[in-house]
């Protein structure tokens, strides 16, 4: 009796195997397409529709027969009288830029240096309770905001009445160091948390040469675990940015004039009892949103390869 001979194995496959019919691969790539061009409509049309919003006249935006999508008239009046110093409105979007850049600024690069530290220590060197320490930062980020900001209030008031007591002039409300302090403690704990995955996936033994050929721990940190965690620091310094360019209720609360300001509060400042200027609204928004759009295009394959490298391990 002749024995079975088995199937040759070729290089698309075992021979003899059923393919997949050509038609069924054309329309999965078809809905593939479909599935992705209703993704970007679905985050790209909110923003165009608040472009058009800043380039349409005022009367022609607040008519309320109006159902026409393209201004018949377009204009870019408002872009230009935010800019214009010698108008109420263009004076506080300056302010409101400048302190916007400041505090963003500010606590990015303040988050990435201790944060940095702070990962550092909770993937290397041997702290006790790592994991409870990694879960308090998670709890922390996760608290709503609205939870901590009668605590702070209290604490802002606190300092500022014990030195005005001691005769000195020093304020902490409205200022643009409280609004970096407040920021702060709350992302923070999110830098450190996705730092550590990125010095997680870095090998050992990269650092461990290092220090056999003479390094310090912190040469080491330097010259060999941050060049190569330099995606990873992209990545998370602009999403610290975000988080702090884009946060409005500390900003409300601990505000009260133009030395603080931010853009997310200006733009809420803009309607009013009587007159909501909604063209004005819509273009502060456009400005508004340019920088983090910007600076996500501009770093585009940091952010990628930064976030698929720190998912491995952490």
């Amino acid at each position: 009796m002749a024995l079975p001979i088995p199937a040759r194995s070729g290089r698309f496959g075992v021979r003899g195997a059923r393919r997949p019919p050509v038609w069924r691969k054309r329309a999965l790539r078809v809905l593939l397409y479909v599935a992705v061009g209703l993704i970007l409509l679905w985050t790209l049309a909110p923003f165009l529709w608040l472009f058009l919003s800043s380039i349409f006249p005022y009367k022609e935006l607040i008519a309320p027969r109006a159902s026409h999508w393209w201004p018949t008239q377009p204009t870019f009046a408002n872009y230009l009288a935010l800019f214009q110093r010698q108008e109420q409105t263009g004076e506080l979007f300056l302010f409101a830029l400048r302190n916007s850049t400041v505090v963003a600024g500010s606590v990015t690069l303040v988050c990435l240096f201790f944060g940095t530290l702070g990962a550092y220590a909770l993937a290397r060197l041997p702290v006790s309770h790592k994991n409870a320490w990694v879960l308090s930062l998670l709890v922390i980020r996760m608290l709503p905001t609205i939870a901590l900001v009668i605590p702070f209030f209290v604490i802002v008031s606190l300092i500022d009445y014990r030195f005005l007591g001691w005769g000195l002039e020093f304020h902490l409300f409205d200022t643009k160091l409280n609004l970096v302090i407040l920021y702060t403690t709350f992302i923070i704990g999110f830098v450190i948390w996705i730092m550590r995955g990125y010095f997680l996936a870095v090998p050992p033994d990269l650092e461990e040469a290092a220090r056999i050929d003479g390094c310090t721990r912190m040469q080491s940190l330097w010259r060999v675990i941050l060049p190569l965690s330099a995606p990873g620091l992209v990545a998370t310094g602009i999403l610290a940015f975000l988080l702090a360019w884009d946060e409005f209720l500390l900003a409300l609360v601990f505000t009260r004039s133009t030395n603080a300001m931010t853009l997310p509060l200006f733009i809420a400042q803009l309607g009013s009892q009587y007159v909501t200027r909604y063209d004005q609204i819509a273009t502060a928004g456009v400005l508004a949103s340019l920088p983090p759009v910007l600076l996500a295009m501009a770093f585009q394959r940091f952010i990628v390869s930064g976030l698929t490298m720190g998912s491995t391990k952490g």
